[in-house]
């Protein structure tokens, strides 16, 4: 390696840290500057501790909890009497609910003769879509006018059926707003 050579490297590398140094030093702010920072950073540290404290401290269950017998092995009888306790706690603050018999829905009504052809003509729609590769929006309008024929249950699975078909990219989607 040349003199030339040797003195340009040891002179970049030793002005460059001190070009850096320089440069950081003349953009720092001043001190007077970092009162305000400091104090934040102070009430930060002050919400931290607090949280820190709050996460140590047991909890009001936990207080109240009597303590495991003595002895180096867990009780499974005591364990098995505190879990009931807890649970009968639990099941007593919550609302009251109505009764199983009132929970239980009537069964769906059967399916009209119209229900049943707005169903067909719904999956034909989809089938022929389905054939075509696009979703379109004389697609979307004719499945709409045949979802309020269909029963509930029936609705639900066209519309399972279509939005499944959507999520595999089955069909390329040509329509502005909802696909149906």
């Amino acid at each position: 390696m040349s003199s030339r050579m040797k003195l340009l490297l040891t002179t970049s590398l030793c002005l460059g840290p001190l070009t850096g140094f320089i440069a950081g030093r003349a953009t720092a702010p001043n001190s007077a500057d970092t009162g305000p920072v400091l104090e934040e950073l102070a009430r930060q540290r002050a919400l931290l501790q607090s949280v820190l404290e709050a996460t140590r401290a047991p909890s009001l269950q936990m207080r109240h909890a009597s303590a495991p017998p003595t002895g180096s092995t867990v009780d499974a009888a005591w364990l098995r009497a505190e879990l009931a306790q807890v649970l009968r706690e639990e099941l007593g603050n919550r609302a009251p609910t109505e009764p199983e018999d009132a929970q239980k829905k009537p069964p769906a009504p059967e399916p009209t003769p119209q229900n049943l052809a707005a169903f067909q003509e719904g999956t034909r729609v989809i089938d022929k879509a389905i054939a075509a590769r696009r979703w379109t929006e004389e697609d979307a309008s004719s499945l709409r006018k045949e979802l309020g024929a269909m029963t509930p249950a029936q609705r639900d699975e066209v519309i399972q059926r279509l939005v499944v078909t959507l999520n595999t990219n089955t069909l390329e989607v040509r329509t502005m707003g909802a696909p149906f």
